[in-house]
């Protein structure tokens, strides 16, 4: 995964100026699926706490990710971006890396 991608793009939090509130699912921590985020041109792994799907921005995903600091972060990031890739399935666990 050395590739020239740009980094992932965290998304503001919605707002009513968003248009109608999206549809949030919220995964059990046990069975949480996994994103890989590009932070600083490296790929970092993200657990997936919840999905927000919105009628007008497309597909979220709020997700733990620690970013170097030592110390976990949430951060909400939109699908469909370079620096956002599928990591595992709810219920895989943490993939080894690659």
């Amino acid at each position: 995964m050395n590739e020239d991608i740009p980094d992932a793009v965290e998304q503001p939090p919605w707002t009513e100026t968003d248009g109608p509130e999206p549809d949030v699912h919220i995964y059990p921590r046990e069975n949480a699926p996994g994103l890989y985020i590009r932070h600083n041109d490296r790929w970092l792994r993200a657990v997936v706490r919840a999905r927000q799907t919105h009628p007008t921005r497309g597909v979220s995903y709020q997700c733990d990710i620690t970013l170097g600091t030592g110390s976990g972060t949430s951060r909400t990031y939109q699908w469909g971006q370079p620096g956002v890739r599928k990591g595992w399935e709810p219920g895989q666990g943490r993939l080894p890396d690659e």
